[in-house]
């Protein structure tokens, strides 16, 4: 049994929010038969009662009677997170157990975020569309608290090709495969056959900023989108549509005093102080979608179907700013001093097509998929200054680019065994590959000019040399069994294994044991044990880059590489071949449907992780900065690269209420979710032989580093929501309260905790609130604000090296984002 830790105060007052919302079930007893007349009137149907796609390849198996947990989230669910176009927001909003952290000033990480589910690394989720798996991104992230992870791009999927959205809250690696340690989460795109819509939605940030007393407008965000079906044959359907969004970028960086930080503080440097000329906020983007959604009947009972998603996107980000006196700086082409501008151009594409049948007792579903990701890493407003005054200003740093390429065959059958209920058997072999290849600069990008004294390479960069690009390819094979069936009227048991064989890491079997006791009709019991493989990333494996970075105090930034495991250098300091991650997942949990209107969850779960994939810290010394030197390799002063660092044991409780009741004529649903875990930190693999030769005071993990994967996220999370619908008129409400954190400090003044100077962010709550008024039967028009109240994280310790000279005055790590209230209008007109 796993042992969870007694609620804080702060927990205490979360769960509170849960029980205010049991405690008015009794009062709604007297309405449920009005309830139900309201259900008949509008043609709703419980989400508790909705059939899912994951979690179970049982066609009827439900949100409540699955024996593991899962939450679905509808279409109108999805459009109202949706206000900012942003996925992975949508998803933070809808869903208490995933977080969606922002980076305040970045690179890559500018164009490509991933999203977190229980606390786990975003490269710990499966991600699916209409139940197919979904490619990871191209780069590999190197900037936010889970460095050296790849994610799958969740915003690459077009917002308006969604139906709903389906999150299985558990270990599934021996159904769906590696990735799945977390849970799966599921996007089912849109597939009705006539009609269609067209919208169009403004909005824009507007918030009172603090750190500079100053009102900002910014972030405006336009969002054109529309969708179409038509019928095909009796039966069939396809479904398209495409949508464009435009948004501004937002700059939440406070005047500093940073220029004691310039290699030696000018005047010119110095006149600077007190002055905006850092960046924190979102970059500028420009994002292009279309899909399609096709079945098309072939034959009696056989039916081919084929879907596709497409996303074009251009990202504009910040570097930090270079100051006129620093040597990274050409005064005759940039005399105040420079921000370089990073650049991202991405193109997503993902094809699946596939034929279902029936034959030989079988259900058969054969399909083929192919998704790529490119990504092409520029630079503007930047200089070599190795150069001088003949360096150019706008560089391509790289281009990184992943394909997946797979076949599959999912067979299912009801078999009768005699045990008085059918045995729901799915059988399943899978042939994927994988290439993923980097390509280098220009030239001026990495060169080292004659200069004397001033750094190689594009300030923000410097761009990958000819000699350090990576060609890798892999092939992974699979093979699945697994079996369902209610033993007994009240007894429902599942097992699941997987055999997996990739041509890099070795092979790997999986399995998960899953069982569901119904007490009564309205309460069951449910739990599962599964052990999941995640193998590394082909990117992982291959990936390389150089980023500017605070050195281990925060006084300064410096120039560091990270490096592939399998690169001679990163060998120097203690490399080794990456290993796969190893997990085990325990779920133990009961739902109760106490009457037809009203549902509560609550499922404890803990997941041990063996092997986790950890960058390293920026490995930088005296004693590595001489060995550098006397291997030539000036052009870097730290060294960082991808190593098996981590076991850790993340466990938690999830806690889910719904309830409608009529309400003021029409229907009020009303829900509450609550998440809370903790990780922690079961062993540290730190040192090496090699790197002790270099420095033997170097470990592979800072404690500033460890600090930060145990407490960077939320403990807690709260969501609170309520969606009234009249014919005319609807009002949905959604209060957020992330829990405290902690972050280290560069403070040396700070509260030491665990040996850390570190400090202390508090619980805030955010309100979201939107409202629709049908202006016609077709055409409706909604207004709304995402964060109504402009709540801001907790400031940043005022002192010059917490916040960087007052540049940054804000932690990026808190899920609330940095841009204060979201104010929008959208009109939508249905055919």
């Amino acid at each position: 049994m796993p042992r969870f830790p007694l609620p804080n105060p702060p927990l205490r007052r979360s769960a509170m929010a849960c029980a205010v919302l049991l405690a008015a079930l009794p009062a709604a007893q007297a309405q449920t038969s009005n309830a139900a007349a309201a259900d008949a009137a509008t043609g709703a149907t419980a989400a508790i009662d909705q059939v899912t796609i994951v979690g179970s390849r049982a066609r009827n198996r439900t949100v409540f009677d699955s024996a593991v947990p899962i939450d679905r989230f509808g279409a109108r669910e999805v459009e109202n997170a949706l206000a900012s176009g942003d996925l992975g927001a949508a998803l933070q909003a809808l869903s208490p157990s995933i977080n969606f952290p922002r980076i305040e000033s970045s690179g890559a990480a500018d164009s490509v975020r991933g999203i977190q589910l229980r606390g786990l690394a975003p490269d710990q989720v499966l991600v699916l569309v209409n139940g197919k798996r979904r490619h990871a991104s191209a780069v590999l992230d190197t900037e936010s608290s889970f460095a050296g992870i790849v994610p799958v791009d969740v915003n690459a999927i077009p917002p308006g090709a969604i139906d709903h959205i389906e999150i299985l809250r558990d270990g599934a690696g021996a159904q769906y495969g590696s990735d799945a340690v977390a849970g799966v989460i599921n996007i089912v795109l849109k597939k009705a056959r006539t009609g269609g819509s067209a919208s169009v939605s403004y909005g824009a940030n507007h918030t009172d900023f603090k750190p500079t007393n100053d009102t900002k407008t910014d972030g405006q965000t336009t969002i054109v989108s529309a969708d179409y079906g038509l019928p095909v044959g009796d039966a069939g359907y396809l479904r398209f549509g495409a949508e464009n969004r435009g948004r501004n970028p937002t700059n939440r960086a406070g005047p500093s005093d940073a220029g004691w930080t310039s290699w030696n503080a000018t005047p010119a440097d110095l006149a600077l102080d007190g002055k905006v000329v850092f960046k924190s906020g979102d970059s500028e983007q420009r994002n292009t979608y279309a899909f399609y959604n096709a079945l098309v009947p072939v034959a009696e009972g056989v039916d081919a179907y084929s879907f596709a998603t497409i996303n074009k996107r251009k990202s504009d980000g910040s570097a930090y700013f270079r100051y006129p006196g620093d040597p990274s700086n050409v005064p005759e082409i940039y005399p105040d001093g420079y921000r370089p501008t990073t650049k991202g151009d991405m193109t997503d594409v993902s094809v699946v097509a596939g034929v279902r049948l029936a034959g030989g007792g079988w259900n058969w579903d054969l399909s083929a998929r192919h998704g790529g990701n490119k990504f092409q890493y520029d630079l503007a407003d930047s200089v070599n200054a190795s150069l001088g005054a003949a360096s150019p200003t706008r560089f391509h740093l790289a281009t990184f680019d992943f394909d997946q390429d797979a076949v599959n065959a999912d067979l299912t059958r009801e078999l009768d065994l005699g045990i008085g209920a059918p045995v729901n058997l799915a059988v399943g072999a899978e042939y994927m590959h994988e290439t993923y290849t980097s390509s280098p600069g220009d030239a001026a990008s990495y060169a080292a000019g004659t200069v004397a004294g001033a750094p190689p390479g594009a300030q923000a960069g410097p761009g990958l040399r000819p000699q350090d690009t990576f060609d890798g390819s892999r092939s992974v094979r699979s093979v699945h069994a697994d079996i369902e069936s209610d033993i007994t009227s009240r007894l429902l048991l599942g097992v699941a294994a997987r055999y997996s064989d990739y041509s890099d890491f070795g092979n790997a079997r999986t399995g998960k044991l899953s069982a569901r006791y119904k007490v009564s009709d309205t309460f069951l019991l449910r739990g599962s044990l599964s052990n999941s493989f995640r193998a590394p990333a082909l990117v992982q494996t291959g990936f390389r880059f150089s980023t500017l970075n605070f050195n281990s105090d925060g006084t300064a930034l410096q120039t560091a590489s990270l490096l592939p495991a399998s690169d001679a250098l990163a060998r120097a300091f203690g490399a080794e071949n990456l290993k796969p991650e190893k997990s085990t997942n325990l779920s133990l949990g009961a739902a109760w449907r106490p009457q037809r209107n009203t549902s509560v969850t609550v499922d404890a779960y803990r997941i041990r992780l063996r092997d986790r994939i950890t960058r390293t810290s920026d490995l930088q010394s005296d004693a590595a900065t001489a060995y550098l030197t006397a291997i030539g390799r000036t052009d870097i002063e730290s060294v960082a690269y991808l190593a098996n660092l981590l076991d850790t044991t993340t466990t938690g409780l999830d806690v889910v209420v719904n309830h409608d009741l009529p309400f003021a004529g029409a229907k009020l649903d009303l829900n509450a979710a609550l998440n809370l875990n903790r990780t922690r930190i079961d062993d540290v693999h730190q040192s090496s032989d090699a790197l002790a030769r270099i420095d033997p005071a170097l470990t592979l993990l800072t404690e500033n580093n460890l600090f930060r994967i145990r407490n960077a996220s939320p403990k807690t999370k709260l969501v609170l929501g309520a969606d009234w619908q009249a014919v005319r008129w609807g009002v949905q409400a959604r209060a957020t309260r992330f829990g405290s954190l902690k972050d280290f400090s560069y403070d040396d003044e700070a509260e030491v905790i665990d040996g850390v100077h570190a400090q202390r962010f508090g619980a805030v709550w955010t309100l979201d609130v939107e409202a629709q008024y049908r202006l016609t039967k077709q055409l409706t028009l909604a207004a709304g604000a995402d964060n109504v109240f402009d709540r801001y994280p907790q400031r940043v310790r005022e002192t010059s090296n917490a916040t960087y000279g007052g540049a940054l005055p804000y932690n990026f790590i808190n899920p609330i984002g940095l841009n204060g209230a979201y104010f929008y209008g959208r009109l939508r007109y249905t055919f």
